[in-house]
């Protein structure tokens, strides 16, 4: 993520190594991108129950070929508002010292939520869907974003059945999934249905879709839908349990009685892997999270952590058979990409030229701090897991270790109480030439490489 509007950022080095290409059984690695919420955000403190901007978990963002027709997608079918720190016609413009520029291309939206006002600090208080694109930021030995949106397109297609490639997602709770099914079969637009009955004997109905030219599936998940019934009397739905009990019992205890049919409430973020016992070790281990689901079927497993158990959306990773997918590029293959980039381009903390450290969800929790996670990183245990350090800001409010990959290849933004750094942050004196408040993208400082 990144915020603010005009730039003057640093200029970047260049760094020299030995590059390792992909493959597939790659070594797991572990990243850390910019962060772009201030310091005026912690005074906010949970701004309510449910997960969103400086509570929990806040957002889920996508490198994007082309971040506007995303958002634009989003803003058409779903209760959203562009991003309050959206860049000026979402384009941030960089200029490094030597004279030369580049652009951050922004496509970021944040749901709608009860309240209407923003957090005092210009950032949007509902859970954020971002696209961004940084275009001086590489792939070095992976795919090419392009490439890898291309291969979720080629794969989902018309989303007519499922495939491993739709667990990367991100799920959306609402109280009227019709309202949304009518106006996407208004539009011929293509998403899959799926139906099932839940422990406690309820009926559920998903659909999900690819928004289109990007990575991002979202999944929206209702209750008692008409039109998905009659879908599942004829025979014409994907029958998998897609949301047991036990989590959808907690989305309805969440939102409550002031459930409004206008809005979708955050539930999950997911990702398919090819390594569970990984998953769990880091999540349980490095994060200090709790399993929240561990579901088995025979043709799935499902592990869904919760950072906090107040937390109302569950970080979920899906493991499935490598025919659960078409063509020959696996899950497996996805990991092995983009940790070869991170194997590239993260050998130093201080470097932010990765551009799949823009595949990631954040935490905020600004009363919680990152000693834990610093103390695992600098271990034995942690040796092999990489993390970006950003620069920090004169007035001292952003900073330091803020991005941490986990085995996927995905990241975590980590927006918490900065009380230690890992041992890589630790000549992480450059500064931002300006202080929070000035019109300055962070995000537009790739560090030192």
């Amino acid at each position: 993520g990144m915020c603010a509007t005009t730039l003057t950022p640093r200029a970047r080095t260049t760094r020299t190594t030995t590059l390792r290409c992909y493959a597939p059984a790659l070594a797991r690695a572990t990243m850390a991108p910019l962060r772009c919420l201030t310091l005026a955000l912690a005074l906010t403190g949970a701004v309510s129950t449910k997960d969103g901007t400086g509570n929990g978990v806040s957002k889920s963002t996508y490198a994007a070929t082309d971040p506007v027709t995303g958002k634009e997608f989003l803003l058409k079918y779903f209760p959203v508002t562009t991003a309050d720190d959206e860049c000026t016609d979402d384009l941030c413009e960089c200029t490094d010292d030597d004279g030369s520029s580049w652009e951050i291309q922004q496509g970021r939206v944040a749901l709608d939520t009860s309240s209407s006002s923003s957090l005092g600090s210009g950032v949007s208080p509902g859970f954020g869907l971002h696209f961004v694109n940084l275009t001086n930021r590489l792939t070095t030995g992976g795919n090419t974003v392009s490439e890898m949106e291309q291969i979720f397109s080629d794969k989902l297609g018309d989303m007519s059945s499922y495939d491993a490639f739709m667990d990367y997602s991100v799920g959306l709770y609402t109280t009227d999934l019709d309202q949304y099914i009518t106006a996407l079969d208004a539009d011929s637009v293509d998403y899959l249905t799926s139906t099932w009955v839940d422990s406690d004997s309820n009926d559920w109905t998903s659909i999900a879709m690819l928004v289109p030219g990007t990575m991002m599936v979202v999944e929206l998940y209702g209750e008692d839908s008409s039109i998905g019934l009659q879908r599942k009397l004829a025979n014409a739905t994907h029958a998998e349990v897609r949301l047991g009990a036990t989590q959808a019992a907690a989305i309805k205890a969440h939102v409550g009685a002031t459930a409004s049919s206008d809005l979708l409430y955050a539930t999950r973020v997911s990702r398919g892997t090819a390594d569970l016992d990984a998953i769990d070790t880091f999540y349980l281990d490095a994060m200090g999270a709790t399993l929240d689901v561990d579901a088995s079927t025979d043709y799935f497993e499902r592990h869904c952590f919760k950072y906090t158990t107040s937390s109302t959306v569950d970080i979920c990773f899906v493991k499935r058979d490598d025919s659960a997918t078409s063509s020959d590029f696996s899950v497996a293959d996805m990991e092995g990409q983009m940790n070869a980039v991170h194997a590239n381009l993260l050998v130093s903390p201080m470097c932010g030229t990765d551009k799949w450290l823009d595949n990631h969800h954040a935490f905020d929790d600004f009363e919680m701090s990152t000693s834990s996670i610093v103390e695992y990183l600098d271990s034995d245990a942690g040796a092999d897991l990489y993390y970006y350090c950003s620069p920090t800001t004169v007035d001292g409010s952003l900073g330091g270790f803020h991005y941490i990959i986990d085995p996927t290849g995905w990241g975590i933004q980590i927006d918490m109480d900065a009380t230690e750094q890992p041992s890589g942050c630790a000549d992480a004196a450059r500064q931002l030439p300006i202080q929070v408040g000035d019109t300055y993208n962070p995000a537009c400082d790739l560090g030192t490489c």
